[in-house]
């Protein structure tokens, strides 16, 4: 018998702990974007030469609204929500009880620019889907739309103006403002050690799965760096794919294109239990399963789809540990 994978990666883990990279819990990800917002309205009024305005910040987490905008003698209530390195922005648990007068969606995409909507609560609350489809009587809402967004922000800008009741036209922040005003919004936040999180990226995962399999045969490959897929395994496609476990329980594997591998790899890691999830499967059966989740054909994008799921997920039968031999028969036998 081989040796354990789930064994093997722990080691790995044990041994490099130090190479770890610093990241951002996710329910850490909503304080960057408010903080981010706040920051931003107060550039973006100085740009416009706007005055006599007050920005105010939430007082704890049991308000029902996140920054309160005080201008021309009224005050607009603005819920934030932010999504980031998705390949489609999500935005969740809105809560359309809440006392909110428009919410303000921050998506920061792959290419590492900033997009913003903002939405009256009635136009939000049209476009919302519950969370739980089998409990629409919840108060639990998400937004997983990306044509609300232009790709030069004005609408956004024309829209934030005509809603305060600005009455001119708005000059934005340069994409590297924004970015860089993101990015001290971040720092500001991990500042806190709770918000931290120590983990590996998925590329390393990639190099020590390549390091097991090659333990025990040579017909496999590295591929370079952006490549259609991560791994030659006797001449098919293998994509890896590596997610924490979030805050939220589950697993969120990202930028999956079934059209450039032959089979995925998924390996999902429990930082509490220090236990690995792992699934293998064919580039076909992972698109019948995310057609399940999504209850819908249409789920992927030029950057490809995602899969959220909890670690005890039936349709991908995640195990704790995995052997060479299971990997090289599913191989052998799909």
């Amino acid at each position: 018998m081989s040796e354990s994978l789930a064994k093997f990666l722990l080691e790995k883990r044990e041994e490099n702990k130090d190479e770890m990279e610093k990241g951002l819990k996710q329910k850490y990800i909503g304080d960057v974007g408010e903080l981010f917002a706040l920051n931003y309205l107060e550039n973006l009024f100085k740009r416009n030469n706007i005055r006599n305005y007050k920005i105010l910040p939430h007082n704890d987490y049991h308000d029902e609204y996140d920054l309160d905008i005080y201008i021309n003698g009224r005050n607009y209530k603005i819920e934030i929500k932010t999504s980031t390195n998705e390949a489609q922005p999500h935005f969740h648990n809105i809560h359309f009880n809440n006392d909110f007068d428009f919410l303000l969606l921050i998506w920061k995409s792959p290419n590492d620019k900033i997009y913003l909507a903002i939405l009256s609560k009635k136009e939000a609350r049209e476009i919302a889907t519950p969370i739980n489809t089998n409990r629409e009587d919840e108060d639990n809402w998400v937004i997983h739309r990306i044509d609300i967004f232009d790709e030069d922000n004005k609408e956004f800008l024309n829209r934030l103006s005509m809603f305060l009741e600005l009455k001119k036209e708005l000059e934005d922040l340069e994409d590297n403002e924004k970015i860089e005003l993101l990015n001290a919004s971040e720092e500001e936040i991990m500042k806190n050690p709770d918000a931290v999180k120590n983990d590996f990226s998925g590329e390393v995962y990639q190099q020590w799965i390549y390091q097991y399999l090659s333990n025990y045969v040579d017909e496999v490959e590295l591929m370079p760096r952006e490549y259609k897929y991560d791994i030659k395994y006797k001449g098919k496609g293998i994509e890896i794919k590596y997610s924490l476990l979030s805050d939220r329980g589950a697993f969120n594997f990202k930028k999956i294109k079934p059209n450039l591998f032959h089979f995925i790899f998924l390996i999902g890691f429990d930082d509490e239990e220090n236990k690995f999830y792992f699934s293998i499967k064919t580039s076909d059966e992972i698109v019948e399963i995310k057609k399940e989740l999504a209850g819908s054909d249409e789920f992927s994008s030029q950057n490809g789809f995602e899969l959220n799921v909890g670690k005890h997920n039936s349709k991908l039968n995640f195990v704790n540990d995995f052997y060479f031999e299971d990997f090289d028969k599913y191989i052998e036998t799909h």
